[in-house]
């Protein structure tokens, strides 16, 4: 199904800080694409949100969680069943992955039950869907990125219900799209790199986890590259990180360095190693390698995502050094 609010974006015209050039002026501008995003006050739709909004392409309506609450089925089918949309963004979810190992009845509800009955809604109006998953419906067990033809099999209970969630929503429509993120980081909410520059900024050491590895998302990058993919006939499944594979401890050096060069008043910028077994508080069992390979993303529309360092860097350029 192709959307006719963009054309299939040429990457040479496209830069890593840009979006796709306009249509020309003599040709008719199309409708633009009625779009319903969910989950707009989180760090992923607040990006999409900022990148969207005012566009000519798209019209967007978001409803707070009052109106369409995840946990109310019946709720969800009368709030879409009176609004008219072509695109739906699903990017409400619970993800706390520690709390669902005792909440697991409300994982599954937000995170498979309600992305199924969105799916299937969607597909009932012809309308398409974009559902978000994590790396953690993998194992770990892998030693290279893993890909989309890789088989899940999660080892926590938010996995198992994000998993359920891709099977649902693939079983509603095969145009639906589900993409993979991992590590995410972005304006809006504080995320990893929020707690390195916090714990630099008061104390003289850092201890990062050294033996898990993934690959860091930066959430303003995510609204440009699935703009590109609904501009094709990309549908399925897609990874979409910035990669490359990082450990935890190299993503705390990475923005460590990056706040140096830009005068952080830091107290270290160095990181101390430790062992994921030695945090406490975890509940779930995480995947120790979870890093997603792009490779079918860049086939699908010749974008290479630019490194998380590069991103990384630019989301500090929006920061503010404590005086």
């Amino acid at each position: 199904m192709l959307f006719p609010f963009a054309p299939r974006p040429n990457p040479a015209e496209y830069p890593a800080h840009s979006m796709p050039a306009e249509t020309p002026s003599h040709t008719p501008s199309p409708s633009p694409c009625r779009v319903v995003l969910l989950g707009g006050d989180g760090l992923l739709g607040s990006a999409f949100r900022q990148a969207w909004s005012g566009h000519p392409a798209f019209e967007l309506k978001e409803f707070p969680r009052a109106e369409l609450n995840l946990t109310r089925p019946d709720q969800i089918q009368q709030t879409l069943d009176r609004t008219p949309f072509d695109l739906l963004i699903n990017a409400a979810a619970y993800t706390q992955v520690d709390d669902a190992e005792v909440q697991p009845d409300l994982a599954m509800a937000v995170n498979a039950k309600a992305a199924g009955s969105l799916a299937e809604l969607c597909a009932a109006r012809g309308a398409r869907m974009v559902h978000f998953s994590t790396d953690y419906v993998f194992d770990g067990l892998k030693t290279e990125p893993y890909t989309e033809a890789d088989t899940p099999h999660p080892l926590s209970t938010y996995g198992r219900s994000k998993a359920e969630g891709e099977a649902l929503v693939a079983a509603a429509s095969p145009q639906h799209l589900i993409i993979r993120l991992a590590w995410l980081f972005g304006p809006g909410r504080d995320a990893f790199p929020e707690w390195v520059l916090h714990q630099a900024l008061r104390h003289d050491e850092i201890r990062v986890v050294s033996d898990k590895s993934g690959t860091p998302t930066y959430s303003m990058d995510v609204p440009r590259w699935v703009q590109a993919l609904l501009s094709g006939p990309a549908s399925g499944l897609v990874h979409l990180v910035n990669g490359p594979p990082c450990s935890w401890l190299e993503y705390a050096q990475g923005v460590l360095h990056a706040a140096a060069a830009r005068g952080w008043p830091l107290r270290t910028t160095e990181v101390t190693p430790v062992p994921l077994s030695s945090l406490p508080g975890l509940t779930a069992t995480r995947p120790v390698q979870s890093a997603l390979d792009t490779s079918l993303f860049t086939r699908l529309t010749g974008i290479a995502p630019r490194p998380w360092t590069e991103a990384m860097a630019q989301h500090l350029d929006s920061k503010q050094p404590p005086a």
